[in-house]
């Protein structure tokens, strides 16, 4: 599988996107986070640069949505509208380190490298990848990568029980040809959606990279909603019908498990499992 490593940057953004009022907003509140007290409108813009009239006005639009909040002092500090959207990726984070044991199990079990995806924007993240001690062919695909969601098992899965329309905003306006197995039309893409929906099961059969096929299956979270995908990555010359049945149980039964311990009751998975 080909390595996307994921990219982050706290330089200001410059060129043809440069929007220099939100380069300086953002300064402020990364100088904020790294500050053990509050600072005041004056010592900002002195240690960044700013005008004083530009950091006052940025400032009260901040405190006015939260985000910032004025201490007896006068000076600011960070408000309790971060935490507020911290707790929002908290269920992200927590998958994270609730699956682990699972995917480890699910590794040895199988004998397949076993992935958890998440979706961002119109890609796919890698939030955790777990490779056989032995392996004939090592597949290693970096946490942190972003891949393709329609040609991934493991993103398919979670679009497809997504409503149409918060489906579509994740898929790329145009969809990438990559193999001759690549579904890039998003018709028959949705039409896909809908099996994957009856079996609980996403297969990407060579859809991503020639030689190799994936099986996934959704996490969903306390409230139902799906958050992530995962499961195995092998070769296709070791598929068959067989081998195809017993690790879409196991790949179904490591799905429940991390749904259950993020809070998830319902039964979606026992009637899979049955089939």
């Amino acid at each position: 599988m080909p390595d996307h490593p994921a990219t982050s940057s706290r330089k200001p953004c410059r060129g043809k996107y440069s929007v220099p009022a939100v380069d300086q907003m953002l300064d402020i509140v990364e100088h904020l986070a790294r500050k053990p007290h509050s600072c005041g409108i004056t010592e900002l813009a002195r240690e960044l640069g700013i005008s004083t009239n530009g950091v006052f006005r940025i400032l009260k639009c901040l405190t006015k949505r939260g985000y910032t909040e004025v201490d007896p002092a006068g000076g600011y500090r960070l408000g309790t509208q971060f935490f507020t959207l911290g707790l929002t990726l908290q269920s992200r984070f927590e998958i994270f380190r609730r699956a682990r044991v699972h995917l480890e199990r699910l590794c040895e079990e199988s004998g397949e490298t076993v992935q958890l995806h998440a979706l961002r924007e119109d890609r796919a993240l890698v939030l955790d990848c777990v490779t056989p001690a032995s392996a004939s062919v090592l597949v290693q695909v970096l946490p942190g990568s972003l891949m393709e969601p329609h040609a991934s098992a493991f993103s398919m899965a979670v679009l497809a029980f997504l409503p149409a329309t918060e489906a579509r905003r994740h898929l790329p306006r145009k969809l990438k040809v990559l193999t001759p197995h690549t579904i890039t039309d998003k018709k028959k893409l949705l039409e896909e959606f809908a099996r994957i929906r009856t079996a609980g099961l996403a297969y990407d059969r060579e859809n991503y990279i020639l030689g190799f096929y994936c099986i996934g299956a959704p996490v969903f979270d306390a409230l139902g909603k799906p958050v992530a995908g995962v499961g195995v990555t092998g070769l296709v010359s070791l598929f068959h019908p067989g081998t195809q049945r017993k690790i879409g149980k196991m790949v179904l039964g490591c799905a429940e498990k991390i749904s259950r311990d993020i809070g998830y009751s319902g039964d979606r998975y026992t009637e899979w499992k049955k089939q």
